[in-house]
């Protein structure tokens, strides 16, 4: 063996003695401290301070450097065994509150404390034998320390959440505030400070969100959310009086702003949300539904001016947007009835046609409908379209009028119409005369009446009509149409003109009329007539024939003085006259004629002054005179 071997055992032999001794220290340490531990365990069990006894005889049992009073151990241990399971309980709860204190889980340090709480009533209230060491144990944890300082960190955290969601605009999580009312009145001083604290703050957040949702134009959800509250509220039985003042202020300010806007669409949502609010609420504002009422009355007679002025349009649209909120039926019904007598083509867009109509016209409340109207569509079809009662439109039509002739005027033929049975009159140019049609509405039909091609017509009071130079006749004389069933047919001719006497002709001025007289002298373009003595001067663009005729002519008024030659005996009728049908009997002569002042119309028979001959002579001589006639121009002779 060489010198360094030797060395090398040397150190080892030495380094295992020296770590020898080291155990041999250690073990004869942790045996002292496991007797002085024991005697220290007894001394404290003498003195009744169980828990520090408890918690030196767990240490001693557990120093296994050597066996010393063993039983005792282990008869004092199960003696003490509640102070060592309250012991474990305690620090299992203060550890897993600390924990989730840690974490800011606020939901599982409650769960956690109301475990503690359920400890504390076992553990505290058993009445038994170590009931009074519960509170010393958990202050010998610190778990009321460590509860009071996690409940102040959560009323900072929680209080700072209502700032957050307000910065973020995250208003549906309110739960800040009801893990606030969790933590115990004693976290806050008592429940007054309690209520003063978290009451001031929930109203300062809720009217701030009322006022940020607001003024976002967010009504719906304003409402929403301020009925939400309310009613979280009050599942805790806590008043939040701001919630509904602040509600109600904020609605009255929108409304107002609708108002003075003239939006009455978004005033009407409003009121009706605010409305609902209330009806969810269970509550009543009688001042804004009060002042809701009183706009809407205006604007209802802002809309009957508008029908006035017949801006109906702008009427329904009104009376639509407030029937949101009131029934506005019987008002719309009257001005959609108003809107369409004043616009008839309404009523057959109604009744879903969509083409152009022409000479459209219509009325109300006539022809057994609520209105009707008369238009004129493509090709001169004629349509007669009415409202019913129930509001349904029934349209009637008729394409018989020539599509080639152009009308000129439509309209509803008055005398021939009835109350359910209106007649429509359509006259369309031919280049002169005018072509009448007429069609009446009668069983669900629109039946032509009468058509004809004339210079116009008139309805007779017996409801015939007396048709003026009908196409194909003599202008001279009107022909007659009368109703035969249900349409009007030709029945005859009336004669234009008046049947009179020679001596009443000054009664009928600018008037045709047929008489009979005695041409004088026969000419062209003048001659003079006589008739009962009665002259009258003819004029006319014709020869007139010497003798009786029968003529056609107009007394216009004028008069012409002329001189009557003198005669010996008066001129005697002529027996060969043709009677006329006159409708008077010429029973006046020349004595009983008036002049044009008045006067009777008398002879100059001897201006000289002659004397009567009284030699017996039967026949009277009649002197020459100057007579102021009647001028009459003729049309014809027959």
């Amino acid at each position: 063996m060489t010198m360094k071997n030797t060395l090398t055992l040397r150190n080892l032999y030495f380094f295992i003695c020296i770590v020898l001794l080291l155990l041999i220290g250690y073990k004869g340490i942790h045996i002292y401290q496991k007797i002085e531990m024991i005697d220290q365990a007894e001394r404290w069990y003498a003195e009744k301070r169980l828990i520090q006894a408890e918690d030196a005889f767990q240490k001693a049992r557990n120093n296994r450097s050597l066996l010393y009073k063993e039983d005792l151990l282990a008869a004092r241990l199960q003696e003490l065994e509640p102070i060592t399971s309250m012991k474990q309980i305690l620090s299992t709860l203060d550890y897993r509150l600390n924990e989730v204190g840690e974490a800011g889980d606020f939901s599982g340090f409650m769960n956690v404390y109301a475990e503690l709480l359920d400890t504390e009533s076992t553990m505290a209230g058993n009445q038994g034998p170590y009931a009074s060491y519960y509170d010393e144990i958990a202050a010998y944890y610190g778990i009321p320390d460590d509860v009071k300082r996690i409940f102040l960190q959560f009323i900072g955290q929680l209080t700072g959440e209502a700032d957050e969601h307000l910065d973020k605009q995250q208003y549906d999580d309110n739960s800040f505030k009801w893990n606030l009312l969790k933590i115990p009145d004693s976290f806050y001083g008592g429940e007054e400070q309690k209520n003063e604290k978290l009451l001031s703050l929930f109203q300062r957040y809720d009217e701030s969100v009322m006022t940020r949702l607001a003024g976002g134009g967010q009504y719906t959800e304003l409402l929403n959310w301020s009925h939400a509250m309310s009613s979280e509220y009050a599942s805790r039985s806590l008043s939040a009086a701001w919630l509904k003042d602040k509600t109600d202020g904020l609605v009255h300010i929108m409304l107002q702003k609708d108002a003075e806007r003239d939006r009455p669409a978004d005033f009407i949502s409003h009121a009706l949300g605010y409305k609902d609010y209330l009806s969810r609420s269970k509550r009543e504002n009688t001042d804004i539904l009060k002042y809701i009422q009183q706009q809407i009355k205006q604007w209802i007679a802002s809309a009957d001016s508008m029908l006035k002025a017949d801006n109906y349009e702008d009427a329904v649209a009104l009376y639509e947007v407030l029937s949101g909120y009131e029934d506005m039926t019987n008002k719309l019904q009257a001005a959609h009835l108003a809107w369409t007598i004043h616009d008839p083509v309404r009523l057959f867009h109604m009744a879903g046609m969509d083409g152009n109509f022409s000479f459209v016209s219509g009325g109300g409340n006539r022809f057994g409908g609520l209105a009707y109207a008369i238009g004129v569509a493509e090709a001169n079809t004629l349509y007669f379209a009415v409202m019913n009662d129930d509001e349904t439109v029934k349209v009637f039509q008729n394409r018989d009028f020539p599509s080639e002739i152009s009308i000129q005027k439509v309209s509803i033929e008055e005398s021939l119409s009835t109350q359910n049975n209106p007649v429509i009159l359509l006259e369309g140019d031919t280049g002169g005369l005018i072509l009448y049609s007429a069609y009446e509405v009668r069983n669900s039909n629109l039946t032509k009446l009468f058509g004809f091609t004339a210079e116009g017509y008139q309805v007779q009071p017996d409801k015939s009509l007396l048709v003026i130079n009908l196409e194909g006749a003599s202008p001279e004389e009107m022909a007659i149409f009368e109703r035969q069933g249900d349409q009007y047919g030709f029945t005859g001719y009336k004669l234009n003109y008046t049947d009179i006497n020679i001596p009443n002709i000054e009664q009928y001025p600018n008037e045709k009329v047929r008489f009979t007289v005695n041409i004088l002298k026969g000419g062209y373009g003048q001659a003079l007539a006589e008739r009962g003595g009665h002259y009258v001067i003819l004029n006319g663009v014709m020869a007139f024939p010497e003798g009786s005729v029968t003529l056609i002519g107009t007394f216009e008024n004028d008069y012409q003085e002329v001189e009557i030659p003198g005669s010996q005996t008066p001129a005697a009728p002529d027996p060969m006259e043709p009677e006329t049908n006159q409708v008077e009997e010429d029973t006046t002569d020349l004595d009983q004629t008036e002049d044009l002042d008045g006067s009777p119309a008398t002879e100059e028979t001897n201006p000289q002054g002659d004397e009567q001959d009284n030699s017996g002579n039967s026949n009277n001589y009649r002197a020459p005179q100057v007579l102021r006639v009647p001028q009459v121009y003729v049309y014809m002779i027959e």
